[in-house]
């Protein structure tokens, strides 16, 4: 064999060895001896949400500590790369980038070529979950939610998230993001009600250097900082006509000017806006501009307050237990049962965030393994003691979605016992199609 042929064939060689790694179904990372990323292929980044440029050469605990203390992989990763005892488990997380989906991986890992090459291969699963990773919920007002996030995660609108203080709007932004072809992208949030205009002017657009007194260097806004990816702009009510005069002409040119600067700036980024106040409220007196107002609501998603989905507040109090327990470490705790419904007749002005707090409290001061009454905060007990001292019971109306539920269960009750729990026969005699009973008996079944 000649020379040049010989360079063929190991040419050859190594590009079906790359086309062969690039094809298999599982991901792969290759690693060092000491653990650093040599190379992983296509599957691999799917499973884990990253890319080559970010792993590659970098160490993986340094990449995923954090995940590998949580399911206990230090140690097999480490008899690993010492001796070459391979590893094998199942861990189960949510995965951002599909919404209401959990993903369990399967792992395995093992030496490829002793003290040089290991390989730890991933087998990713999806099962479906409720809900989106980060936000909690069944009731029917928040299903809607998630149907809105999925549908904003398919294109590339504007959109507009309303919901009181505290009710998630920045998760729901995150969602979409994460959901979204830009998911790769960087992700930036700006409380534009936090800043002065001048500072709020600079901290999107970016200036240049000696724009302003203390501008001693040329600065990229964030509409530069989040090309390829999202930016929210959170609390837009708070913000002047005149400078959403200049945020519309950013939003329909797609092109920023820096302050003090005078060459326009292309930029790709899909922004999302969120509020708390009634922005149609805010056209009809003038505070809020209503060419930008039109421009900005292409898709509009209201979150519900957690007094309208009190329904979903155990799911919620479940959630922030954990999150207690994991931040705090002072063990498994669960709540009782009256303390439990003292939460649901509070009226949570401070909606979600409010009732993480409270948990978190509850948490840290209950000094056993359950969550009682008296360890809610003195807020929480005197403001549900007040409402029912004023004879107005918990001082919250049942929301309506309870109540029609409730009466859809009790109403399917009702006709099925006259049917001698024959769903047809009950369906004929409600006037309806069976499989709207099978709905509200499955509903009903789910809810509890």
């Amino acid at each position: 064999m000649s020379k040049l042929q010989e360079r063929n064939r190991i040419a050859a060689l190594q590009l079906v060895e790359r086309r062969l790694f690039e094809s298999l179904p599982l991901g792969i990372f290759v690693l060092d001896h000491r653990g650093v990323v040599l190379a992983i292929n296509g599957q691999q980044e799917i499973n884990s949400g990253i890319t080559r440029e970010e792993v590659e050469g970098r160490s993986i605990t340094e990449l995923f500590g954090s995940v590998l203390q949580k399911y206990g992989l230090v140690e097999p990763l480490e008899r690993l790369l010492a001796d070459g005892t391979p590893f094998q488990t199942e861990i189960e997380r949510y995965e951002p980038q599909f919404l209401r989906t959990m993903v369990r991986f399967r792992l395995w890992g093992y030496s490829l070529v002793p003290d040089e090459l290991y390989v730890v291969l991933t087998d990713g699963v999806d099962t479906e979950h409720p809900g989106v990773p980060e936000i909690v919920g069944e009731s029917d007002a928040m299903e809607r939610v998630f149907w809105l996030i999925e549908r904003a995660a398919r294109v590339d609108a504007t959109a507009l998230i309303l919901g009181e203080t505290g009710t998630g709007k920045e998760l729901v932004a995150r969602a979409i993001h994460s959901r979204s072809a830009r998911r790769r992208g960087p992700f930036l949030a700006v409380n534009c009600g936090a800043l002065p205009e001048q500072l709020l002017e600079s901290a999107l657009f970016g200036h240049e250097r000696g724009a302003f007194t203390g501008a001693e260097r040329r600065v990229k806004g964030y509409f530069e900082a989040a090309h390829g990816g999202t930016l929210l702009l959170d609390e837009i009510g708070e913000t002047s006509p005149a400078f959403q005069v200049k945020l519309l002409r950013v939003l329909e040119s797609g092109r920023v000017t820096r302050l003090g600067g005078t060459v326009p700036i292309e930029t790709d980024v899909r922004v999302l806006c969120a509020t708390n106040r009634e922005l149609g409220d805010e056209v009809q007196t003038g505070r809020f501009r209503k060419d930008l107002y039109y421009r900005i609501n292409v898709l509009q998603i209201r979150l519900p307050a957690l007094r309208e989905r009190i329904e979903d507040l155990p799911l919620l109090v479940t959630r922030f237990l954990q999150e207690a327990i994991q931040k705090h470490g002072l063990g498994e705790k669960t709540i009782s049962q009256p303390a439990l419904e003292r939460l649901r007749t509070h009226a949570w002005p401070g909606n979600v965030r409010e009732l993480a707090n409270v948990i978190e409290s509850a948490y840290i001061v209950a000094p056993g393994r359950v969550l009682q009454e008296h360890h809610l905060p003195r807020r929480i007990l005197e403001a549900t003691e007040a409402g029912e001292a004023s004879g107005g019971g918990t001082g919250v109306p049942t929301p309506y979605e309870e109540a029609r539920r409730r009466f859809q269960r009790e109403y399917l009750e009702q006709v099925l016992r006259l049917a001698g729990g024959d769903m047809k026969a009950a369906a004929r005699l409600a006037g309806v199609h069976p499989s709207t009973l099978y709905r509200i008996q499955m509903r009903s079944a789910r809810k509890g």
